[in-house]
């Protein structure tokens, strides 16, 4: 609505984007939701639960080739079905790793004091885009 504190007895749309803003829940919120829906719907939630369990097993992997013999180690469950879609690797200076590594392009979560989480969705992030994620944590660490 124009302005929506108005109250006005009849509905004036506002300009552009902004007439989206109405109600509650907001609608754009739910143009969102209605949206990923219809993604898990047409990827179908086994499919999803398995490519997450894939991916994270291949982090984990690689987190155990490449990070472990540089001092840094596995703070997830490493039972796939323990951890969910994200991978917790705990390392030193885990803060300026984090803020280098979103620097280079991939972001991160750090957690207080020493732990850096990768979140992993199974519907936006690419086999190739978590191997590249972890070769540039890598490279961090090793610098």
């Amino acid at each position: 609505a124009r302005d929506v504190f108005a109250m006005a007895p009849a509905y004036e749309p506002a300009d552009g984007i902004r007439r989206m803003l109405s109600g509650t829940p907001q609608v754009t919120g739910l143009v969102a939701v209605d949206e990923g829906v219809k993604l898990v719907a047409e990827a179908g939630i086994d499919a999803i639960h398995a490519k997450a369990m894939a991916l994270t097993d291949m982090v984990v992997d690689l987190v155990d080739a490449w990070l472990v013999p540089l001092g840094a180690s596995l703070a997830s469950p490493r039972q796939a079905a323990r951890r969910g879609g994200h991978v917790t690797v705990r390392c030193s200076d885990a803060r300026a790793t984090a803020d280098r590594m979103t620097a280079a392009g991939v972001v991160p979560d750090f957690r207080n004091p020493d732990l850096i989480r990768l979140g992993l969705s199974p519907l936006t992030t690419s086999y190739t885009e978590a191997w590249t994620g972890l070769a540039v944590m890598r490279d961090i660490i090793a610098a």
